[in-house]
């Protein structure tokens, strides 16, 4: 489980570098009225809104320790594909995974003592992140940039790699934790993710009234998608009880329900649909 989980990080953010340049990624963020909105979205309202939850909605210490690491994880893997279903703007999801990545390394390390009450080391929190989140997502970068060809010929093969990696971490959760997700049911952790997801989209889509659609479409869908990997990289300084691995893996299927949902329902073609239906 730990090896998947490591070549899904690795993988997945540096597939992510593989498609854009520096350029594709860092030019959006001069966009100030995107930035703010994104960090706000991000660091903000993100953590606040898991506490809030977790005040109308009490779990077990691990499980509330799995949700409150999902709120400093924004933008997973899988966030291209459904902006793609939203027609979101390809540039500014580039900027804000990017961007979700930088802050993840910067921010996680502080969030995690403040929000979990708990004495751990900021670089025991960070470096994980460097490795396995920063370090593929530039080097994927370079490479697009210095050698566009082997870029293409590279990322198809990550990608299925990828995807192997996501079952070799996926089975053996299912595998070790299954009894524990089957007996989460019972603990009001499913909904206090799916209310959090709820909360955290809702929020962020008021917030972007600022953006252009195709790009509030990116923000929304970038917060409302949770980086499985990130949130797993400092489990074991948080937490050695399995209740929060399980957490984090409802909420991975969680996210992944939910922003599909909510992908559709940004598409332009559907609210094109709902209005007809409406003037109708």
């Amino acid at each position: 489980m730990r090896v998947g989980v490591l070549l899904f990080m690795i993988g997945s953010l540096g597939g992510v570098g593989l498609r854009v340049t520096p350029r594709d990624a860092f030019l959006p963020l001069r966009h100030v009225r995107f930035l703010l909105v994104s960090l706000v979205c991000s660091w903000v309202v993100c953590p606040i809104a898991a506490v809030l939850v977790l005040h109308f909605v009490p779990l077990a210490q691990p499980y509330a320790a799995g949700l409150l690491l999902l709120s400093l994880a924004p933008c997973a893997p899988f966030a291209p594909a459904m902006v793609r279903i939203a027609k979101g703007d390809a540039s500014y999801l580039a900027a804000f995974m990017v961007l979700s990545a930088l802050a993840t390394v910067v921010f996680m390390p502080v969030g995690v003592p403040l929000l979990l009450g708990l004495k751990v080391s900021p670089w025991g929190i960070a470096r994980p992140l460097l490795l396995f989140v920063l370090i593929p997502l530039l080097l994927g970068m370079a490479i697009n940039t210095a050698r566009p060809r082997v870029a293409d010929w590279l990322r198809p093969k990550l990608e299925k790699a990828t995807i192997v990696a996501a079952l070799a971490m996926f089975v053996p959760i299912v595998h070790l934790f299954g009894p524990g997700i089957i007996d989460a049911i019972g603990t009001r952790a499913i909904a206090a993710q799916l209310l959090f997801l709820f909360v955290i989209s809702g929020l962020t889509h008021l917030l972007g009234l600022a953006l252009q659609d195709n790009q509030r479409s990116v923000v929304t869908l970038g917060i409302a998608t949770r980086n499985l990997g990130a949130a797993l990289a400092p489990i074991a300084a948080v937490a050695d009880d399995e209740r929060g691995v399980v957490m984090i893996a409802i909420g991975a299927v969680a996210t992944l329900i939910w922003s599909a949902a909510l992908a559709r329902w940004l598409s332009p073609r559907k609210r094109t649909a709902d209005a007809a239906m409406v003037a109708g």
